[in-house]
């Protein structure tokens, strides 16, 4: 092929993406061909892509500000534990996230990986009640290995309109191209997926097309007074909650900064923890060890 050929597709390439990650319908876009395109500018502009799409709020006025409003619906969101001790606080978060989505109607389809289950347990009725979740309204699928995990994700989105959370162990079958496949399938049909990073603490190693990354932590929350008064006991869940990645963000956003969020089941919904009222610790609990969360302080969905 010529220089100018190549140039040529190069070019078409570029503006058929540009077009895709624009919002452009996928008809316009397979309709265009070689020799008609004018190179110049992209024509996405900051924010651009998340206008006239359904949002969800989350009920943070922190990150739904960074966020435009909320979660997009229609789009892949990666949700990762900070790290390897944070995975059940990730896994809690997930699912707050799932109902939150679901706002008590909908179907929830949750893909279970056999390396995660065995990690940290199956559903648990009363945990995913404890969510706002409704038990008779899910599917669980049960996959082994990573290749099957993508496969049933692409698919349940591809099924419809669901809200689909998905347990992936491991990142060394997930990438860009993957990731590629999800967030078509999930535009194509107005689904919602949910990744959540199992066995993969951290977030600077994944390159993916995903709309959002969450990195998720256990969080101090505020106790309780027991009956007797004597020793407290755990209040609700908190996590600390750090937006790595936006696509298509209005503005530029401190990835560093960690928003503490309560979930509150009853009203299925995050509020942003205030840190001025400080977090009562019994005088068992003065290390600084002791002073991070222990995993029975959050809400398990899980046993």
């Amino acid at each position: 092929m010529s220089p100018s050929g190549r140039t040529e597709h190069v070019t078409f390439l570029r503006a058929a993406i540009a077009r895709i990650e624009a919002g452009v319908p996928a008809a316009d876009v397979r309709a265009m061909r070689i020799g008609t395109v004018t190179p110049g500018p992209s024509p996405r502009r900051p924010g651009a892509a998340r206008r006239g799409k359904r949002l969800v709020p989350l009920g943070s006025e922190g990150l739904d500000g960074l966020l435009g409003g909320g979660l997009r619906a229609g789009a892949l969101h990666e949700i990762v534990p900070e790290t390897a001790r944070d995975e059940a606080a990730a896994s809690g978060f997930a699912l707050a996230v799932a109902s939150r989505c679901l706002a008590g109607s909908g179907m929830l389809i949750w893909i279970v990986d056999d390396r995660a289950a065995s990690e940290s347990g199956d559903p648990y009725r009363p945990g995913l009640q404890a969510h706002g979740l409704d038990p008779d309204r899910m599917i669980v699928v049960r996959t082994h290995g990573a290749d099957q995990t993508l496969w049933a994700l692409e698919e349940a989105l591809r099924a419809g309109a669901f809200t689909v959370l998905a347990e992936l162990w491991g990142g060394q079958h997930y990438g860009l191209a993957p990731s590629r496949r999800l967030v078509l399938a999930a535009r194509a049909r107005g689904g919602t997926g949910l990744l959540l990073h199992a066995g993969l603490p951290g977030a600077a190693t994944l390159s993916s097309g995903s709309e959002t990354r969450f990195a998720v932590a256990a969080h101090p929350s505020p106790h309780l007074a027991s009956a007797g008064g004597r020793m407290p006991i755990p209040g609700q869940a908190v996590f600390g909650v750090r937006l790595d990645k936006l696509r298509n963000a209005a503005t530029d956003f401190d990835t560093s900064r960690i928003h503490p969020l309560v979930w509150t089941p009853e009203q299925r919904c995050f509020h942003d923890h205030d840190l001025s009222l400080g977090v009562a610790f019994s005088s068992a609990d003065r290390s600084p060890e002791a002073a991070r969360p222990r995993p029975q302080a959050q809400r398990r969905a899980k046993r």
